[in-house]
């Protein structure tokens, strides 16, 4: 479709409460759309995807951008904060580490410095970056609206392409990661491209490994795949080739061939299916690897 790069015509708040961006939404419903980083809303409209009537900037709202350290060694991440934050935030180092890589992979600066968590996981494209990692450490969703407050658990939140399990009138506030106990955990994110830089994703893969107390064996362990299925697709079936079992190349082996076998790409204009599965197999056998190898660091 080409793009006009004329926007509809449309009415314009920017409100500088919370409490009034679900009142208007409460109001508005479906004719309207909240804007954060633009990067893809303002595209879709350019294209004539999207026409609402009424645009709800956040660009004042206060309190949405935190990326800091919760009580207990969690992570909240409000929803407007950016990929460049997210890539350089502290708070993101040690297990929660997939996560900065994620937003580090986005696109190039300029979008980087734009771009929000909250759009990236709303959108709710096959090829976000940040999402995966995110569902890989179990991250949850705080939703807000005039009504009250609810949280949803990311993985199983977003229902197709473009679609989620949000309301039309509650805004997505902030994101939570809660400590994953065991001996230590680690993460990772690694994805694939045709250039280097502002290229959408081929292929994408997050993994977090946590080790049990004796910090021999897997106690828990999650892959989220990108841009091989119609949503992000965690594959199942690594969880039960490793959990309880010690780490070893025939175990990684292993779960990379189930996360192969998962996978259903499309061939396109980028890459055919058949490449994507090959790679598929090779950065989730990585990716496990550097998972497991950062958890046995965090707790040397």
């Amino acid at each position: 479709m080409v793009c006009s790069m004329i926007l509809p015509r449309f009415e314009f708040e920017a409100p500088s409460r919370l409490a009034e961006v679900c009142a208007w939404l409460a109001e508005a419903g479906d004719e309207a759309r909240v804007l954060a980083g633009g990067t893809d809303l303002l595209l879709r409209m350019k294209r004539g995807e999207l026409a609402p009537r009424l645009l709800l900037s956040l660009c004042r709202t206060n309190g949405l951008d935190q990326v800091e350290t919760s009580a207990g060694g969690g992570v909240h991440i409000g929803s407007l904060a950016t990929m460049s934050r997210l890539a350089a935030s502290r708070a993101l180092a040690g297990p929660w580490s997939a996560v900065a890589e994620g937003a580090a992979a986005v696109a190039g600066p300029v979008i980087r410095n734009r771009a929000t968590v909250g759009g990236n996981i709303v959108n709710a494209r096959p090829c976000a970056d940040t999402v995966p990692p995110l569902m890989a450490l179990g991250a949850q969703l705080r939703l807000e609206s005039a009504r009250g407050a609810r949280t949803l658990e990311l993985d199983g939140f977003i229902s197709g392409p473009g679609e989620t399990r949000r309301r039309a009138d509650e805004i997505l506030t902030r994101i939570e990661l809660s400590p994953l106990g065991g001996g230590g955990t680690g993460s990772c994110y690694l994805k694939t491209t045709r250039r280097a830089a502002m290229e959408v994703t081929l292929v994408g893969c997050a993994a977090a490994v946590t080790l049990d107390e004796s910090r021999e064996a897997i106690q828990r362990v999650r892959i989220v795949l990108t841009s091989v299925a119609p949503v992000l697709l965690r594959v199942s079936g690594v969880e039960s080739i490793l959990e309880n079992r010690v780490p070893s190349e025939s175990a990684f082996r292993e779960a990379a061939d189930a996360a192969r076998r998962a996978a259903h790409p499309i061939d396109d204009h980028r890459a055919p299916a058949t490449y994507r599965l090959e790679v598929v197999e090779a950065l989730t056998r990585r990716a496990l690897h550097l998972a497991f190898q950062r958890a046995r660091e965090a707790t040397s």
